[in-house]
């Protein structure tokens, strides 16, 4: 299967009645929300909480909340929900009325700029409801609405219950992140996300935030009207999920632009001359990202800890917190002096390993900031002086080690950066986005010099072998790309993987690369032939961080149950 993005193409606007109905239509027979006729009769309370019921989703994860269904592509359903019941990375799941649960890729969901909402794209070949829409302009004060979605209960069991509640509209607003509907409706927390619908049962808007007044009995809940929503729809693409591996043939002619060839693997069970020497448990939460010196591991967990393992004898050498929110990113400089850690809570800090590592205490030198979201990804240059980071904001920012200077800032990604490498003699810099391109950039003027396209979906990690020849890439399509890094030619593409590479790793040798997965397996290949010598099992959550040591006889890898595994060369 040659999984293509959905391109929908505006084919028709007309004036229907009172209401204004939008066609879209792609090749695939994709058709964009539709707004519904304004003049029809109003339907009775059981009949809005039956649309309701047959169009509201639970979502399930490590925050939660309601969404409503509001498109259809073939067997791809997408659900319109609120960013933060979604904005932790995580594993989610929807579940649709029949009580099924769907597994959902994180890397596929899209946040919609500026507001508060987010598009969660899952798939089923059953038939579910799509909600119609309706001109929420034209909702105006006293105007009867519904709100439905999954609040937990106040019990012990936390379990979620199924709720529709009807309220009126009371004002409108200047809200922040696109709140500006106020209205009456009870609402309680799991409720997040749900649909707000009208007299006549088409969707009017998402609701969100509860506001409470000077009457603590008084609730007052506040949604993003559909409007927003539907501008932002007619040029948006929504991405598709993928069924399979891509497929590709011999014929093709591997350029920058173009597909990738790719170097099949068996699901083989060889262990490319690795074995399990250690399964090390992180009590911090889901291990985020893993570096590795010539004596120590380094894991960044969910909590926002850092953890130093040593690679001899496994044990715990140190644990320190270094951020209020999730540790993404770890890097070492090659001297083993300098530690930079990135965080959810939007900073880069700079420590002194060794002063660390004898006192016992860690304080960060440097605390880097500029960034406006959570930093994903940050890797340092060969020589410890400079540092680039990446991050929800979608740029790319260089700094000044030493003096936390920040040197320049680059634009040119459209959705978020979450992979970085520099290459070995500190002159590229290569970037991976959610806009599944890799850019290259000259490290020291910041300026751009290619992208590199071939991916069908996000660039989820990155990595410079230490001869500086050969770039890798990791996607959320399940493939690693090779490229030639100072051409930005193609190599080929290494098939194997059933879900998104979430880290890789080059060995020191040049000829061996390390490859960490959501479908829980480590791989190993050979650089030179694209062949897999090692498929690593043996983790029960998501691998999303792999490190491998100077000397190339130990890998690290961590995952999503907060396990961190040593592989050792007999």
């Amino acid at each position: 299967m040659n999984l293509k993005p959905i391109l929908p193409t505006l084919l028709a606007i007309t004036l229907q009645g009172t209401g204004l109905l939008l066609l879209s239509i792609s090749q695939n027979g994709f058709a964009t929300p539709t707004l519904a006729e304004t003049d029809t009769a109003a339907l009775t309370p059981g009949e809005i909480n039956a649309i309701a019921g047959e169009i509201t989703v639970r979502i399930d994860g490590p925050r939660g909340g309601s969404g409503a269904i509001v498109e259809k592509s073939g067997n791809t359903y997408y659900v319109l929900t609120n960013w933060h019941v979604v904005n932790r990375v995580g594993d989610y799941e929807v579940v649709t009325p029949d009580g099924e649960r769907h597994f959902v890729y994180y890397s596929l969901i899209e946040r919609i700029p500026e507001l508060d909402l987010a598009i969660v794209p899952f798939t089923s070949s059953q038939r579910y409801r799509v909600g119609t829409f309706a001109d929420s302009d034209r909702v105006g004060v006293g105007s009867k609405v519904y709100v439905a979605g999954w609040p937990r209960s106040g019990g012990s069991l936390r379990q979620r219950l199924f709720l529709s509640t009807a309220g009126e509209v009371t004002h409108r607003q200047q809200g922040s992140q696109g709140y500006s509907l106020v209205y009456t409706n009870l609402v309680r927390s799991g409720m997040s996300g749900g649909p707000v619908l009208d007299e006549r049962g088409n969707l009017i808007g998402i609701n969100g935030i509860v506001q409470f007044g000077l009457d603590p009995d008084s609730i007052a809940a506040a949604a993003i009207e559909i409007n927003r929503f539907l501008d932002w729809r007619k040029t948006a693409t929504l991405p598709s999920v993928p069924t399979a591996t891509p497929e590709r043939t011999e014929e093709e002619t591997p350029t920058v632009t173009a597909s990738l060839p790719i170097s099949p693997a068996e699901n083989v069970s060889s262990d490319g001359g690795f074995a399990l020497a250690a399964s090390l448990r992180e009590e911090s939460g889901q291990v985020m990202t893993i570096a590795v010196t010539a004596s120590y591991g380094i894991s960044g967990g969910s909590d926002g800890s850092v953890s130093l393992w040593n690679l001899g004898t496994g044990g715990l050498r140190a644990s320190f917190p270094a951020h209020s929110g999730a540790v993404n990113a770890i890097a070492v400089s090659r001297d083993g002096n300098i530690l930079a850690t990135a965080g959810d809570d939007g900073a880069i800090k700079i420590w002194d390993l060794p002063s660390g590592l004898e006192t016992g205490t860690f304080s960060p030198k440097q605390t880097l900031e500029g960034h406006s979201n959570a930093v994903l990804a940050i890797a340092l240059s060969p020589d410890g002086q400079t540092l680039a980071s990446g991050g929800w904001d979608g740029t790319v920012k260089v700094w000044d080690v030493e003096t936390g200077q920040l040197l320049r800032s680059l634009a040119g990604h459209s959705q978020l950066v979450g992979a970085i490498a520099i290459g070995s003699d500190g002159q590229i810099l290569a970037t991976g986005s959610r806009d599944s391109t890799v850019r290259l950039w000259n490290l020291q003027t910041g300026e751009a010099i290619r992208t590199l396209e071939g991916h069908e979906l996000s660039v989820l990690s990155l990595a410079v072998s230490p001869d500086g020849e050969i770039l890798a890439s990791g996607s959320a399509d399940g493939t690693i790309a090779l490229w030639q890094l100072g051409t930005g030619q193609p190599i080929r593409r290494l098939a194997g993987h059933g879900d998104g590479v979430w880290s890789v790793a080059i060995a020191s040798d040049n000829k061996t690369l390390v490859s960490g997965s959501w479908d829980r397996t480590v791989k190993i290949w050979d650089l030179s032939t694209g062949e897999m010598r090692g498929n690593l099992r043996g983790h029960t959550g998501y691998v999303t961080a792999i490190g491998i040591s100077p000397d190339g006889q130990t890998i690290l890898s961590g995952d999503w149950d907060g396990q961190v595994k040593v592989w050792k060369r007999p």
